[in-house]
């Protein structure tokens, strides 16, 4: 069965330029991405853009323990 995906000229474009310095189809390309996103190996998520500005802030264990969790929960998902 094949499928048919939209995909942006410029981004094709520069998709299949770097797959033919490196000497692959671009279908090969998308299947490995495919593959990899529906194994689990790879995510899609939001982009956050570029931080200008970072601030250290000082919290207690308790409040730092609650946070790791958090974290550990995101990462399970």
């Amino acid at each position: 069965m094949n499928t048919t995906i939209s995909i942006d000229k410029d981004l094709r474009d520069r998709a299949a330029e770097r797959a033919k310095k490196e000497k692959l189809p671009i279908s090969v390309i998308v299947r490995i991405l495919l593959s990899d996103y529906a194994e689990g190996k790879i995510q899609i998520g939001s982009r956050v853009p570029e931080i200008t500005q970072m601030k250290e802030v000082d919290v207690d264990d308790e409040t730092q323990n609650l946070m790791d969790d958090v974290i550990n929960v995101w990462r399970a998902a």
